[in-house]
């Protein structure tokens, strides 16, 4: 590892990496009071004791008489281990690690911070950002604060981190500190400034302030401003690990905290079946229950009044990104690989419809939304009120462009020719290809009336990267294929910032998830088709940035379906740091990860695959009723692992911790990465079982 030396004074304990200042580390007793948290206590270093692999400190708290001790082991990128508290009180103790005066870094706490949060700068954003760069605290913009203390589950990886140019500072543990018997005290909490010098922080116990998640009206019903360990009780326990490493970029060093703080809480996803009793359950409730022939679409959602024995269908159609293609897809795949000729009629018949009607005479690019009561398309997807210059979707045309295509290459493979399909996205792309803004990327969204870009800031068009490239190799034409490397070579500079933000369009341009699964769907096609190692490198990195929102561990879920169902949280992916919850979204790229393990032989990726293989298994309800809603095979999208987005209601008034809704491009992204290559592992008796590995 790198040399890291330690010192301390009366209340810090000083880190040097390589005889360069690392900041220090301090530790604060907070009690409750009646406005919050009383002003902190300061804790004392009692003593410190370093070997060659064993690093014990111990603070005390004379006004309060807690001790504080931490034991930990020398590892590769700093030190892991427990750090126990006892005395008497209920209380909080934070652990606080000041960084370097002077010094600017990336703030990273993955799945809730990405540098500042700034995103898009959309007018509008109201999710927690940290007030530098562009960002200014004011009396009318409370979500902008230079310090953010939440619990520690709104992190994918229990940790805080800021990353240097040369050096890489983060602190965590477990989402929950326990007592000696193993039960729970209470959940921890994570900390992160924009202050100088910045602070870094990991508690027992949490403080979310400056508030819990939105100051949207009605977002937050149920939430806790804090909670303290009872020492009363007996003395409590937390496993910790403090890193402290050289690095050289940005991605390099997000993708060793990663790594690092994966293998330290790696948990297990519980059995959920196979991935055919999966596929088979999925799409047979998908075409009972969620398609609509009248309207040749999948319903965009289907309500479960669970109290009332009513279901609600909203009449309103996706041709792409919530529905649609990216829902008919990975069905009409399904239907030929286990030859269900009543899963591929639907599928087909919305493919054909979208191909065949769904294009604007006036923009030449694909409408979005059909609405089945004034018989007509128009580009008024649900989201369309929300957006800042609307018009039609740069994400959701790019859906439908790569999607068509893939069912293009689809059906041909099995005998049948699908010109139309093919015809209409060329004619989209020919002209989204004369729509490129200076730096060759595509747009956001696009004018109703000429087709040209309205803006072009966000990631959404990337979605057009991959259906330029299965378009040049379907037709041999290299021009589509320089136009997707071109735009490969300008998105790349978002995604080696690790800001990857202006995805999905309900979420005010926030750093997401979604938009770099068009990148990594890009890369690994690029790579199958030249073989070349830049697009190998960029599928990793792409991943990395995946992997920043996808679960390392099972979070203690404290609200009902998932507290009693033990719900797993491994796997599973953050949607964004605007809405708090995990969704399907990253189940669609389980067949891209096992690729890059393929191609690296990594253990690591050969994990993050089987983890997202069987979360996905546990989505969709396994029978009427499963997840406190529905009918078997339906999956929603919204699986609260904290305390924030706890919308839904149970009869009683209480919170639910889940959504009592169908939605059919859950059931799309779940499909499409159970089938293909995941099925075929399944029926080649390679199966993944997290305690063996492939059988």
């Amino acid at each position: 590892m790198d040399n890291l030396n330690i010192h301390h004074d009366k209340s810090w304990v000083h880190f040097q990496l390589n005889s360069t200042a690392a900041g220090s580390l301090r530790v604060y007793i907070f009690k409750p009071g009646n406005n919050g948290l009383y002003c902190p206590l300061n804790c004392e270093v009692a003593s410190v004791k370093i070997n060659e692999s064993d690093l014990n400190i111990v603070y005390r708290c004379l006004e309060s008489e807690i001790t504080i001790t931490l034991n930990l082991k020398r590892m590769a990128a700093g030190y892991a281990g427990q750090v126990t508290v006892a005395g008497q009180g209920c209380v909080v103790v934070r652990l606080v690690w000041e960084l370097p005066a002077g010094k600017k870094g990336f703030p990273f706490v993955p799945a809730f911070m990405y540098g500042f949060n700034e995103g898009g700068k959309s007018p509008d954003a109201t999710y927690p950002q940290l007030a530098g760069g562009h960002n200014k605290i004011g009396f009318s913009r409370p979500w902008i604060s230079d310090e953010w203390l939440v619990r520690a589950d709104r992190s994918s990886h229990c940790f805080t981190s800021t990353i240097f140019n040369h050096m890489t500072c983060a602190i965590g543990g477990r989402d929950v500190c326990r007592y000696n018997n193993g039960d729970i005290a209470e959940k921890n909490g994570l900390g992160i400034s924009s202050t100088d010098p910045g602070r870094l922080t990991f508690s027992l116990g949490f403080h979310n302030a400056p508030y819990t998640y939105s100051v949207v009206p009605g977002r937050n019903f149920i939430s806790r401003p804090e909670g303290f360990i009872d020492l009363d009780k007996g003395p409590i326990k937390s496993e910790l690990f403090l890193f402290c490493f050289q690095s050289k970029t940005r991605p390099e060093a997000a993708a060793r905290l990663m790594r690092e703080s994966y293998d330290l809480l790696r948990d297990p996803v519980g059995d959920a079946g196979t991935v055919g009793e999966a596929v088979t359950a999925i799409a047979d409730r998908l075409v009972e229950s969620g398609y609509c022939p009248e309207a040749g679409n999948f319903y965009n959602s289907f309500y479960d009044e669970s109290q009332k024995n009513t279901w609600v269908l909203q009449d309103k159609f996706s041709s792409g990104w919530t529905g649609g293609t990216r829902t008919a897809l990975p069905l009409l795949e399904a239907g030929h690989q286990l030859n269900k000729s009543h899963w591929l009629e639907p599928a087909r018949h919305v493919l054909n419809n979208i191909a065949d009607n769904a294009i604007s005479k006036k923009s030449g690019l694909f409408f979005e939304n059909y609405d089945l009561e004034k018989k007509r398309w128009d580009v008024q997807g649900w989201w369309y009120p929300v957006l800042e210059n609307p018009g039609h979707s740069g994400y959701v045309n790019g859906h439908i462009c790569y999607y068509l295509l893939r069912g293009f290459q689809i059906e041909k493979n099995n005998g049948t020719d699908r010109s139309n399909w093919l015809t209409a996205v060329r004619k989209v792309l020919d002209h989204v290809a004369s729509e490129r803004s200076a730096d060759n990327r595509f747009g956001y969204t696009y004018c109703e009336e000429t087709g040209s870009i309205n803006d072009d800031i966000g990631f959404s068009g990337c979605w057009f990267v991959p259906a330029f490239a299965l378009l040049g190799q379907i037709t041999s034409d290299d021009t589509y294929l320089k136009i997707a490397t071109e735009a490969m070579d300008a998105y790349r500079r978002d995604v080696l910032a690790f800001e990857v933000f202006g995805g999905p369009h309900d979420i005010w341009k926030s750093p997401d998830e979604e938009g770099i699964l068009a990148w990594i769907e890009a890369a690994k096609l690029l790579h199958e088709m030249t073989g070349k190692k830049q697009f190998l490198e960029d599928l990793l990195l792409g991943l990395d940035v995946e992997f920043s929102w996808k679960f390392a561990y099972n979070v203690v879920n404290e609200i009902e379906p998932l507290k009693s169902l033990k719900w797993c949280s491994t796997g599973g992916s953050v949607t964004s740091v605007n809405n708090s919850h995990i969704h399907p979204m990253g189940s669609s790229i389980a067949p891209a990860i096992y690729y890059a393990y393929e191609q690296t032989n990594d253990a690591y990726l050969h994990m993050r695959f089987e983890d997202t293989m069987r979360w996905t298994l546990t989505l969709y309800l396994h029978h009427d009723g499963h997840y406190g809603w529905g009918k078997k095979g339906m999956i929603n999208e919204r699986f609260c692992y904290t305390d924030s987005l706890l919308l839904e209601r149970f009869a009683d008034g209480s919170p639910a911790s889940t959504w009592f809704c169908g939605l059919n491009w859950a059931s799309g992204a779940a499909l499409e990465g159970l089938v293909g290559k995941v099925l075929d592992l399944e029926r080649e008796k390679k199966t993944v079982d997290c305690a063996k590995g492939v059988l």
